[in-house]
């Protein structure tokens, strides 16, 4: 297996704080602080931080941070990425000051992501994370939850996350998740969430088409979809449960355009008896693709 353990972090840039603050806390959640400047970082567990919305002028995937379990991981990271010509940096002291971790390695994959690879994120447990809304995340072993990245070389990314950095594929999926649209979608693996990552070869030109956060609770979902309702957001995809991981979830789009997915119920993966799988559906049932709204 990878020495990365799993999603730790990520980072977004984004132009409409007014609008983050309120589908943050009210449909998500999950706790904010913000910072003089105007950035702001969500919590959804004991560590300090799992969300940085970065305040700008633009909406944009700014980095990936995968987490290793030590520095030992992190060098033996660095030495297969050397021996196989990847560019890397080491992340200065400031740098990972700033992401409250240990240390941190930084290198782009072949679709120019930017990807953090660090160990030792800090934990507040003397400040217990406090939902606004009650919700409890399923975080831990399993990490922050899943990111869906938008593909240009679905083969060359596949290659680079498996065959560089350890992840595992865990199945596909070959459907039409909107009409007229037939993708080939890889799920990939770097512990016992059934993906942390997956990759869809998308014709557009954003980097992440979702993230996910799942919540212990089916009641959850429910109190979290009345909310999104309430609020007026767009649900990009109806409740539904998904055919491979078996989550129960909707997808709202966020301020920034990307969705999130929010669910429930998503099975466990056990290495030793798992083998890779084929889907021809997205779902189950439900999951009905909604076209946004035009500006």
């Amino acid at each position: 297996m990878s020495e990365i353990k799993a999603l730790g972090y990520l980072g977004f840039s984004i132009s409409d704080s007014e609008a983050w603050r309120n589908y943050a806390e009210n449909i998500l959640g999950v706790s904010i602080t913000e910072k003089e400047n105007g950035d702001m970082y969500l919590r959804i567990d004991s560590y300090a931080w799992r969300i940085h919305l970065k305040n700008s002028d633009h909406d944009d995937l700014d980095y990936v941070g995968w987490e290793v379990g030590d520095k030992k991981d992190l060098e033996s990271l660095k030495n297969r990425l050397t021996e196989q010509g990847v560019t890397f940096e080491t992340g200065s002291d400031e740098l990972a000051e700033t992401r409250q971790v240990k240390e941190l390695v930084i290198f782009n994959d072949p679709d120019g992501i930017r990807c953090e690879v660090f160990y030792g994120p800090l934990q507040v447990t003397n400040m217990p994370f406090v939902s606004p809304k009650g919700f409890r995340f399923i975080t831990g072993e399993q990490g922050l939850g899943h990111i869906v990245l938008i593909t240009k070389d679905h083969i060359a990314q596949e290659a680079f996350y498996t065959e560089f950095l350890g992840f595992k594929i865990t199945d596909y999926i070959n459907t039409e998740v909107v009409p007229g649209k037939p993708l080939n979608i890889s799920f990939l693996r770097c512990n016992g969430r059934h993906h942390s990552l997956a990759l869809a070869p998308v014709p557009i030109s954003a980097k992440v088409a979702h993230i996910m956060l799942q919540v212990n609770n089916i009641d959850d979902v429910g109190r979290a979809m009345d909310a999104a309702k309430k609020s007026g957001e767009h649900f990009s995809f109806t409740l539904g449960r998904h055919s491979n991981d078996e989550m129960l979830s909707f997808y709202t789009m966020t301020p920034s355009g990307f969705d999130v997915e929010f669910g429930w119920g998503a099975i466990e993966v056990d290495d030793d008896t798992w083998h890779v799988k084929v889907h021809n559906t997205n779902s189950a049932w439900g999951h009905k693709f909604q076209r946004p709204p035009r500006k």
